[in-house]
């Protein structure tokens, strides 16, 4: 039997088996009537017969009806169920081996969807110990975990974020002033190695306030000897051994028990002081004045230092630097302090507010007669670091 190419192929795409046609009907094999029966056959038998050509036109008829349509069924059913009722991974697909036959129907039978590269993401894990579970927040923090903003009646901001805020924006500016003020005053520092400072901190808090200041600058050069022993007598007696602060002096402040006052200052820290820092007592403000007054004795020389001081430290109400203060209290200039005078404006330092050096009282008086006693006595190397040594 002939079948259809189109079908066959579509058949062998599909997989199909094809089944043997059915056997033909008895009457496919009766005799042509021109052939006369045996002579012993009933009366009954002898039957009209249709001719030959008949029988067999219907035979393949029959044939050919049973045989196409049971051929197009199946390939119709295997088109149906070839159809995927979800997307089919292309390694999983298996396609049979290429016929000429198969390749011009091939099309048909396979959807062209199933060749197109699909993009498909992982599925989702469970959350496990490491990862937030968003679920179990509360919907404001659920909402920003998802990166969306929060309904605006929870959107209104909480009393201790608002604080906590303001305190670190706080702390952020004191930092940036802190930082900025320590670049200026390691600046300055370097710059009054050379560079004679125009004021200090303690007379701008005077011009601030509306105070008078009287100031003269005068070179160390030409400045009294004396006055440069007496200070260093009454202030700071081991100026020129220690290197900035003198932790001798700062433990006897500390254990001091006789009930009067001592401080543990040094010339050098009171200079770092006037000219940097405020003038009140605070533990702070210690803090900041120790290293600095390092680096101070680090960049600049003693005499420099002492130089500097005796320009800047106050000796009466708004009188700054010894050129203003031996004009003011010996009508002289500094170069022609005797020792008595400057014996009464070394001990009138701790004080000038209220200890005169012009007019000194009983006290002050007994205060300077001991600084002249200790100041014939005092040994030259005493003084070394700023006078030169006298000769014997």
């Amino acid at each position: 039997m002939n079948v259809p190419q189109g079908v066959a192929s579509q058949v062998v795409g599909a997989g199909l088996t094809l089944q043997p046609p059915r056997p033909l009907p008895a009457r496919a094999f009766r005799l042509d009537a021109s052939i006369s029966p045996p002579s012993d056959a009933p009366a009954s038998a002898a039957a009209p017969v249709p001719s030959a050509d008949a029988i067999f036109s219907e035979i393949d008829a029959e044939a050919s009806s049973r045989s196409l349509s049971a051929i197009e069924a199946a390939a119709a059913e295997a088109r149906r169920e070839i159809r995927p009722h979800k997307p089919i991974d292309i390694p999983e697909l298996v396609l049979p081996s290429p016929t000429t036959a198969a390749t011009p129907d091939l099309g048909h039978m396979i959807p062209r969807r199933m060749f197109e590269p699909r993009l498909e993401m992982p599925p989702k894990s469970a959350p496990d110990g490491l990862r937030i579970d968003t679920v179990t927040q509360p919907e404001p923090l659920r909402a920003d975990a998802a990166g969306t903003e929060p309904p605006a009646a929870d959107r209104s901001p909480q009393p201790s974020r608002t604080v906590w805020a303001a305190v670190k924006r706080g702390l952020k500016l004191l930092a940036w002033i802190a930082i900025g003020w320590l670049a200026l005053v390691l600046a300055l520092i370097a710059a009054y190695r050379f560079v004679n400072p125009p004021a200090s901190v303690l007379m701008l808090q005077h011009w601030l306030t509306g105070q008078p200041v009287v100031q003269e600058w005068v070179p160390v050069g030409q400045i009294s000897p004396n006055i440069v022993r007496a200070v260093i007598l009454s202030e700071d007696a081991r100026f020129c051994q220690h290197p900035g602060v003198d932790l001798e002096a700062i433990e006897e402040a500390i254990e001091n028990t006789d009930g009067r006052a001592r401080g543990g200052s040094t010339i050098s820290m009171q200079v770092v002081k006037n000219l940097f820092l405020w003038p009140s007592k605070s533990y702070l403000r210690k803090a900041i004045e120790l290293p600095l007054t390092y680096l101070t004795e680090l960049v600049w020389s003693k005499r420099r230092i002492m130089e500097i001081y005796l320009n800047i430290a106050e000796w009466g109400p708004g009188i700054f630097g010894i050129g203003a203060a031996a004009e003011y209290h010996f009508k002289k200039p500094a170069r022609s302090l005797s020792v008595r005078d400057a014996a009464r404006l070394a001990v009138s330092l701790p004080n000038p507010l209220t200890r005169n050096a012009g007019r000194p009282g009983p006290g002050l008086q007994r205060l300077a007669n001991a600084i002249q006693v200790r100041m014939r006595l005092a040994p030259s190397s005493q003084f070394a670091c700023v006078l030169p040594r006298r000769p014997y």
